[in-house]
């Protein structure tokens, strides 16, 4: 085959194939917040029902799904760089990117944080007008201020993604001249300080280093499922032994360490398996078209309807542990639907609206 045509062949699967990944993503981070309040108790060693559901779920949402934030980091810094030419690369260029990502990240951020702010008023309101109870913890962030708003919460948990990504592209520049410099050496740095036991809170090392394993990537030029299939047998057979040797140190002082080493295998798999999917064109095709609420799925959720769901299948199933397990494998499938019939009502109702609060991500 003319090595032209596969790599342009390469490089159109990648782009098709990071669009089809993006709802599949945002499921795993439907799953993770679905699973309850985060814990870091420890494993208990017993076939006790509650301590194999407790496993479980740990194991599911806490460590596999965290590999959707991951990818999400990394293709931000990977298509930032990806389709710039070293002699392309100047002030003006970078004014150019850090004014669009104005549009879509700060102005989304400021947007859904306050929407946050405003339903918590109106809800706590409604509750006081009908005498009904427990809206006192969520006042007490609203009474925190701006700053709690936007940038130590957020007061719309998830978008602490965005908070990350946001700060992380005023680095993106220097990020990407220290790569193209010192290529192996830096890759080296990053891969030790994220191996070590430095936890910054914000940004998260998470974000650091998976933004930064983007940017350094799409410096230069490496097509990911290329990379990811050339290691795909040591991915899995590292995957499902992290995955399940972190879940059972979780609250121990290995598992910070053990965790960061299973989202890079775990990644790997998840990207094969997406891969696998849209060898179906009519699937493909769907799942791009569900990439267009991808971001509308993430900002929303989180504002009652996750915890409301939650609420209401606790009132109706109640707390044994066949209820346990019910709520929590429909509970993700639920908010999905609700978040997609929202969407598209308000994208029909509204749609330049919404186009503007996604940050240009919606399909209008």
């Amino acid at each position: 085959m003319d090595p032209i045509r596969n790599n342009n062949s390469l490089s159109a699967r990648q782009s098709e194939l990071i669009k089809a990944m993006r709802f599949p993503l945002i499921c795993l981070v439907i799953i993770a917040h679905s699973a309850g309040t985060f814990s870091s108790s420890t494993i208990a060693w017993s076939l006790d029902g509650w301590n194999i559901f407790h496993f479980v779920s740990e194991m599911i949402s806490r460590h596999f799904c965290s590999v959707g934030t991951c990818w999400f980091f990394v293709f931000s810094g990977f298509l930032f760089f990806f389709h710039l030419k070293d002699d392309d690369f100047s002030f003006d260029w970078v004014k150019a990117k850090w004014k669009k990502r104005v549009r879509s990240l700060l102005v989304p951020h400021l947007f859904w944080n306050l929407m946050a702010v405003l339903a918590i008023c109106v809800v706590t309101l409604l509750f006081q007008v009908f005498s009904i109870t427990g809206e006192a913890e969520e006042m007490m962030k609203v009474r925190q201020g701006p700053v709690y708003w936007f940038f130590s919460g957020p007061i719309d948990f998830p978008l602490w993604f965005l908070r990350d990504l946001i700060i992380l592209t005023l680095f993106a520049p220097l990020i990407y001249l220290i790569f193209r410099r010192f290529k192996w050496t830096s890759l080296a740095l990053l891969v030790l300080v994220y191996l070590s036991p430095w936890n910054p809170a914000i940004p998260t090392m998470r974000s650091i280093f998976f933004f930064s394993i983007g940017v350094w990537l799409g410096t230069h030029k490496v097509n990911l499922l290329q990379a990811c299939q050339k290691v795909r047998i040591p991915a899995f057979i590292l995957a499902f032994l992290l995955l399940f040797i972190s879940t059972s140190q979780l609250g121990r002082p290995m598992h910070t360490f053990l965790i960061r080493l299973f989202y890079p295998c775990g990644m790997v798999v998840f990207m094969l398996f997406c891969n696998s999917l849209i060898d179906n064109q009519r699937r493909s095709e769907r799942l791009c078209t569900l990439s267009s609420c991808v971001f509308f799925i993430y900002a929303s959720h989180e504002i009652y309807i996750l915890g409301w769901t939650k609420g209401v299948c606790l009132r109706l199933f109640g707390e044994s542990l066949g209820a346990a397990w019910l709520r929590y494998l429909i509970t993700p499938f639920i908010v999905i639907g609700i978040c997609l019939l929202l969407y598209r009502v308000l994208n029909r109702l509204i749609p330049n609206a919404l186009s503007i609060a996604c940050g240009g991500r919606s399909k209008k």
